[in-house]
Formats: structure tokens, C-alpha cells, sequence
């Protein structure tokens, strides 16, 4: 296993994701050890940057599940932890505060992974926009 995994982009015109995927090592004894477990973190990192001027309400959506991750105010930017015990894709639906929804592609998210979010302004123009 070496110390550092490749960087993985999925480029939308409307919501560029980029995931940097890391590895972090962890220096445990060999007895206590699981060699099926992952080292490194359990969770992920969502941080998001709203270009647009409207406040922007985030929900994660993975295995036929909804989890809200809060509201970026309108050109502001925010950070989410959210718990991501195993590899899983991950969309994220953004919900406009003046209108104007959208549902990101679907991109396999490991634990330990950055994602950096970026909302545009304009929504409704993409045709990458679900």
C-alpha cells in the first residue's frame, strides 16, 4: 500500500467535484491489527463554495438515503464531516433558497476522501443540472 492515493476529478460544467483521495498511515501493532480494514479515517469532508448569490440548503444522498448537511449562505463557503465507513458512491442535491434545484452526478467516494463543491450561478442553464 503506498502512502498516498491518485487524484480522481469528475468534471461537470455546472458542479465541478473534485475528490482528492488520501491514504493516511496509521502505525498499529501487528496483533491487534485487522488486515481487511482500511486505515485512516472513517468519515469524509464535503467543502463547499456557493458562487451563487441565493442560499443554497445541501443534502448527501447515498444508498437510497437523504442526509441533510446544513446551508451555505450566498457567497459563502462551509465545511461538512459526515460518518463514510465504506467505499459507496455519493450525489449531493442542492436546493436554492429563491428556487432552482440540482442533483450532481454520482462519484464513488472512499473514506478518508475531500470533496470541494462548487456551486455556480446559474442552475438552471446546465445541462449537467438533474
Amino acid at each position: 500500500m503506498t502512502s498516498f492515493a491518485p487524484r480522481r476529478k469528475l468534471l461537470a460544467t455546472l458542479v465541478p467535484l473534485v475528490l482528492i483521495a488520501s491514504a493516511c498511515g496509521s502505525a498499529t501493532s501487528a496483533s491487534s491489527a485487522d488486515p481487511f480494514e482500511r486505515a485512516g479515517s472513517r468519515n469524509i469532508r464535503i467543502e463547499v463554495t456557493n458562487l451563487n448569490f441565493n442560499d443554497a440548503t445541501l443534502h448527501a444522498l447515498r444508498g437510497g438515503e437523504r442526509h441533510r448537511l446544513g446551508t451555505v449562505t450566498g457567497k459563502g463557503s462551509a465545511s461538512y464531516t459526515m460518518d463514510w465507513p465504506l467505499p459507496q458512491p455519493l450525489r449531493i442535491q442542492i436546493d436554492l433558497l429563491a428556487g432552482g434545484d440540482c442533483t450532481t452526478r454520482s462519484m464513488q467516494v472512499d473514506p478518508g476522501d475531500i470533496i470541494e463543491l462548487q456551486i455556480e450561478l446559474d442552475l438552471e442553464r446546465d445541462p449537467d443540472c438533474f
